[in-house]
């Protein structure tokens, strides 16, 4: 978030920068030509009124000042001048290194045009000085009459030079002006994201469970002040609904388990004065039976409401030490339906995990094995350690589940076509431990039969 408003603000100023010094650039170059062709208008006119005398009468002398005149120009910084006379022969050239005064300069077009009496000012390329020209060419006049042209020519290359020059200072205040928008941009974006930051670590740990998480009040726009205390709003009523819901869970367990335990005394009172009528016996077991469904229910429903609400802090837990030990519990179960438990475990797998959620899964998946293995089938528990995850299998040879019944079987209440007892919610439960504890649980065919439950740990206590 802080890169992105950074990069934004930088492009925006990069941007801006580009349409303003572009435009501004290609102006400064035609202004400076413009002052170039004026100064050289300027310097030609002045060179042709103290030329005027010596063409007019052909003073040798007058021409010798003039041309004197003319070198002191170039030495000065100023342009290539040539002087010709009406009939376009060059009589002074202020370039000592290539003087070719005599020579017939009339075919040049600007001299041509300037010798009818009109300015001619532009740009060409000269195959004599193998360069590209701005000329300015001048009449020279005596009375009405032109007796004369000067021409000045100024190399192109020194336009851009002089703009380059000019320029720096555009790229000075472009440079200064990035450099603002850069510090500007570090600042606003540090101290936006610094507030969505945070926001967003109060929202991670509301996620993770800890839900007496609240914003400080931030520094800064309207509307993060509001999103913060928006957030705090929200945490209060999580709080409070999980605090409701934890206050049911426990008045739930009383007021439930009392009147069950009395109706359960009441019964056995009633058996003992009722005869050992057969018929009578089997319907006492069946009363039995639903009281003990009904306890077993109430219990899934309480542990699958605190398994919702607990405190979701996860604590390393080592499955290497606790798959035995839930084995040996079950041990004397299977002996007595005729399972037998392969457990295939190393010393030690340490995993991150709700307390106790391992403990809770694992009876789980072998409390719903054993109700569906016939006698003599074999139940296989294996923990595989691989990358970032440890893997949990249980693996039982009962008549298997198929494909449709697994995506459901962790769905509350839901039994598929089981026939053994059970309340529908040990699943359930499993599959909100499992997310609470960050694993990921799945119920699958094998393929010699059975079915395979997993339940994959993670290694990383964010996860």
């Amino acid at each position: 978030m802080r890169r992105l408003f950074l990069f934004a603000l930088l492009g925006v100023s990069i941007v801006a920068l580009l349409l303003s010094d572009i435009p501004f650039g290609l102006y400064l170059y035609q202004v400076e030509r413009d002052r170039l062709i004026t100064q050289l208008q300027r310097d030609a006119f002045i060179l042709g009124g103290r030329a005027e005398d010596a063409l007019e009468d052909s003073n040798p002398t007058a021409l010798d000042t003039t041309r004197e005149l003319a070198i002191a120009y170039r030495e000065e910084g100023g342009a290539r001048v040539v002087i010709v006379n009406t009939a376009g022969t060059a009589v002074v050239i202020n370039d000592p290194t290539d003087s070719r005064e005599g020579l017939n300069y009339g075919t040049r077009p600007e001299i041509a045009e300037a010798l009818t009496g009109r300015v001619a000012t532009g740009q060409r390329y000269s195959e004599t000085l193998q360069m590209e020209l701005v000329y300015v060419a001048v009449p020279i006049y005596s009375g009405d009459s032109v007796v004369g042209a000067v021409r000045l020519t100024f190399n192109e290359q020194a336009i851009d030079e002089a703009v380059t020059r000019s320029l720096w200072g555009v790229y000075l205040v472009a440079l200064i002006t990035l450099l603002f928008a850069i510090l500007l941009a570090f600042v606003l974006s540090r101290v936006l994201s610094r507030n969505l930051v945070h926001l967003g670590d109060i929202a991670t740990r509301l996620s993770h469970g800890d839900l007496s998480a609240r914003a400080d009040e931030p520094d800064g726009p309207k509307e993060v002040k509001e999103l913060a205390q928006n957030v705090n709003q929200m945490a209060t009523r999580l709080e409070t609904l999980v605090n409701e819901q934890k206050s049911f869970a426990a008045d739930a367990s009383h007021q439930l388990r009392t009147p069950l335990t009395a109706l359960q005394l009441r019964i056995e009172r009633l058996r003992e004065g009722v005869s050992d009528d057969p018929k009578s016996a089997a319907r006492f077991d069946e009363i039995d039976g639903e009281l003990s469904r009904m306890r077993r229910l109430i219990d899934g429903l309480l542990a699958l409401g605190r398994s919702s609400v607990e405190d979701v802090s996860r604590a390393p837990q080592d499955l290497g030490a606790i798959v035995p030990e839930r084995v040996e519990h079950w041990r004397s179960l299977a002996e007595e339906s005729g399972v037998r438990i392969e457990v295939e475990c190393p010393e030690s797998a340490l995993v991150w995990a709700v307390p106790t959620a391992a403990e809770q899964i694992i009876d789980n998946y072998i409390d719903n094995a054993l109700s569906v293995m016939p006698h003599g089938g074999e139940l296989h528990i294996d923990v595989q350690v691989s990358g970032d995850e440890t893997e949990l299998s249980v693996t039982d040879t009962g008549e298997g589940i198929s494909p449709e019944d697994a995506e459901r079987a962790f769905d509350r209440f839901w039994r598929g076509g089981a026939t053994h007892e059970g309340t529908g919610l040990g699943l359930a439960v499993v599959k909100q431990l499992a997310l609470s504890s960050g694993a990921r649980v799945s119920l699958t065919p094998h393929p010699e039969g059975g079915t395979t439950a997993r339940v994959s740990f993670s290694h990383d206590s964010t996860q």
